[in-house]
């Protein structure tokens, strides 16, 4: 089977790769082919125009001749040695061979706009492979296909912009103009990319990319799927080490897959909670629409790096200011108290009919009727609060004197604040010089304050992230023989390949033997300490205490015998065709907190843990953290921490705390066991786990394997 610590291994060379090979496509081009229908039109020109004055351009159609004065060459293998970029734009069905002439030219950059691949079905899909096959063949990069033509787009970037640039990269065009229409705001944008199919480059080579590009200071990203979770976690490892956030759209949460799961962990590890997971590990920024994406993305790239997360909420209204406060206590977002030097200060400034504290209310007509410099005052004596990182300033009037002249305050006193302003515009009313304004300065503006404040609990959660960021080794013990055995096996495992399992990994478990007779239950009822559970073995029966199979409190030999006879009879009624091996006889662990620990497969990410809480009711409660592997151990911790009753393992009502670290090494030991067997265990269940003030034990298992060539 192929390693995890391989598909790394694999994925770095393939984004080295890449990295090398976009630095060249992006560079300035001397000559582009557009290969397609011929199009003599101003516009065509026009869109020709977007990559330089000086850049020498040619069509490719078989008609030849010239177009508006631009030749017309009846094949790729007649363009001029300037070429160096190929734009395809032909029937899906000739693709193929255009990627191939081109390599074959030594044109190495392909964008294709056809359409017509996968996205249409498997027919086009297998279209589609081929078009991979001759890139792959001739050495040629591709971006698309069903992609559109703004990868080489260039965007004003506004006069007074301050701040970085972001580089954007969707899957869906459609749904990356209106992103771009953000300029309009006063966003300011190094690049956009969209990847359409992903026959070769993908969004995490670009998200790589962008890691890299010294111009680029934010990575926004609209995705539907992700093709590569190797790739993908090493371009976010990227982004980390070069301090640059990432904010993403991550569409399809729907809990595709669940349905058909064996496990308890199946279901609670949807896919929402898989890439929620990933996204924590690696500090990205997930919004829920592209309004947010946009807005965040521009709030990242013009407040300074390691601003801190203390806001002043500066407005016009005591209603806006009551609003301000609410909205940012819900989302997290901290306004702490003005030092009282301050609020001594600005009470020498502000109308003496207001109450002074954070939020800060001006009255509203003051912004009128004071001279602007003792406006401005107040702006500057806000900003020298040590306990300040960054002003807030609501904008809430439609009244456009009012408006207009506080934003004229702000405009006069960003250029030289010692700290970051954020505007928020809260009227619909955009046609007015103070909106204008504002867009063209370069500060962060919105359009409400839950969105304001939405961004503002990102940011600070981001700078969170990216203080305790950390690699997790992708590195396992290897698997035992008896564990590679165990595996070998398609489906359920049974009682003794999942035993052979987890003592293989250290997991923590309860004493058990399989009995195969009611004299040899009652015989052994001694060996395990006098009271157990017994339960029916069966590689077909996936949940007994579902089918009725679990007995509990068994504490005398008679009564073992007895739910031998039981247990048995109970299963060939469920399950007349089921194979039953036995009855497993275990000991019964005292009371403690039921937890579940879980690995399965996410079509996207790979493999995952989930712990979460345990028990028959694993799946009504949904109370349940996942991560994709790998993770360590401080990973697991905030797991843990992150569930609801956290609590009742620290002690409730009375009750000892429980062994929060020998749970977290249980769940530890079943990553590592997961990182070793690679995509070989498709699901695993330890349902329950129960965790006691001395030790975490393992008291049901469920494993599912998948023989890999």
């Amino acid at each position: 089977m192929q390693t995890i610590p391989q598909a790394i291994r694999h994925a770095r060379d393939e984004l080295d790769l890449s990295l090398a090979d976009l630095q060249r496509m992006f560079r300035k081009k001397t000559g582009i082919a557009y290969v397609g229908r011929v199009d003599a039109s101003p516009q065509a020109h026009n869109w020709f125009r977007r990559f330089g004055e000086d850049v020498r351009f040619c069509y490719v159609n078989p008609r030849g001749g010239e177009a508006g004065g631009v030749p017309v060459f009846t094949s790729m293998a007649e363009v001029p040695d300037y070429i160096d970029l190929a734009v395809v734009k032909v029937a899906p069905a000739i693709v193929p061979q255009v990627i191939a002439d081109c390599g074959r030219r030594g044109v190495r950059d392909v964008i294709v706009f056809s359409s017509g691949f996968s996205e249409v079905g498997a027919e086009g899909a297998a279209l589609e492979a081929k078009v991979a096959a001759a890139a792959r063949e001739h050495g040629v990069r591709v971006i698309g296909p069903n992609t559109n033509d703004n990868t080489f787009e260039q965007f004003p970037i506004p006069e007074q912009h301050r701040g970085g640039l972001i580089g954007l990269v969707t899957q869906s065009g459609f749904n990356g103009r209106p992103i771009v229409e953000g300029v309009a705001m006063g966003a300011a944008f190094r690049r956009w990319v969209t990847v359409g199919n992903e026959v070769d480059l993908e969004v995490a080579d670009f998200i790589n990319y962008f890691a890299h590009d010294p111009q680029t200071s934010v990575i926004a990203a609209y995705v539907e799927g992700f093709k590569s979770i190797a790739k993908l976690r090493l371009a976010l490892e990227a982004a980390n080490a070069m301090k640059k956030p990432v904010v993403m759209l991550k569409m399809g949460s729907t809990e595709r897959g669940a349905r058909m799961a064996a496990s308890h962990t199946g279901h609670l590890a949807g896919a929402d909670a898989v890439i929620n997971g990933l996204f924590k590990q690696y500090g990205v920024i997930r919004v829920r629409d592209l309004d947010e994406l946009l807005e965040t993305a521009n709030l990242l790239a013009k407040l300074p790096v390691g601003t801190g997360p203390n806001c002043a909420l500066y407005s016009v209204s005591g209603g806006s200011t009551t609003l301000m406060a609410e909205l940012a206590d819900s989302y997290g977002v901290s306004f702490p108290e003005l030092s009282p030097a301050t609020i001594e200060k600005l009470y020498t400034y502000l109308p003496n009919y207001v109450a002074v504290s954070n939020p800060i209310d001006n009255g509203g007509g003051f912004v009128i009727t004071a001279p602007q410099q003792q406006r401005i005052d107040v702006l500057e004596t806000i900003a020298a609060d040590e306990n300040v990182d960054v002003i807030v300033v609501g904008l809430t009037a439609a009244l456009g004197l009012l408006s207009d002249s506080f934003a004229a305050d702000v405009l006069a006193f960003a250029p030289r604040s010692s700290k970051p302003i954020v505007a928020v515009w809260g009227s619909v009313l955009t046609d007015s010089p103070g909106y204008r304004d504002l867009v063209k300065s370069g500060v962060p503006i919105f359009r409400s304050f839950r969105k304001c404040f939405r961004a503002m609990r990102a940011r600070a959660d981001y700078e969170a992230a990216k203080a305790a960021f950390r690699r997790r080794s992708w590195q396992a013990t290897p698997l035992s023989v008896a564990q590679q055995i165990a595996l070998r096996q398609n489906g359920l495992l049974d009682s003794r390949q999942s035993a052979d399992l987890l003592e293989g990994a250290g997991i923590d478990r309860a004493q058990e033997c399989l009995v195969t007779s009611p004299t040899e239950a009652a015989d052994r009822l001694p060996d395990l300490g006098g009271r157990v559970v017994m339960k029916l073995a069966s590689p077909d029966i996936a949940h007994k205490s579902d089918a009725g199979l679990v007995e509990l409190g068994i504490t005398d030999d008679t009564m073992a015998a007895s739910v031998f006879d039981v247990l048995v009879a109970k299963a060939k009624a469920h399950a007349p065709d089921a194979r039953i091996e036995g009855v497993l006889m275990q000991e019964q662990i005292g009371s403690g907190v039921e937890m579940i620990v879980g690995l399965t497969q996410d079509p996207d990410l790979g493999p995952t843990i989930t712990v979460g809480a345990g028990g028959i009711y694993a799946e009504i409660l949904k109370d349940a953290a996942t991560r994709p592997l790998p993770v360590d151990r401080d990973d697991i911790r905030e797991m843990i921490a992150s569930l609801r009753l956290s609590p009742l393992l620290d002690g409730a009502r009375g009750a000892a705390p429980s062994n929060k670290e020998a749970l977290v090494e249980l769940v530890f030991r079943t990553a590592q066991l997961g990182l070793a067997a690679g995509t070989s265990i498709v699901e695993l269940d330890l349902n329950p786990v129960i965790v006691l003030p001395t030790r975490a034990v393992a008291v049901d298992a469920l494993v599912v394997s998948r023989t890999i060539d």
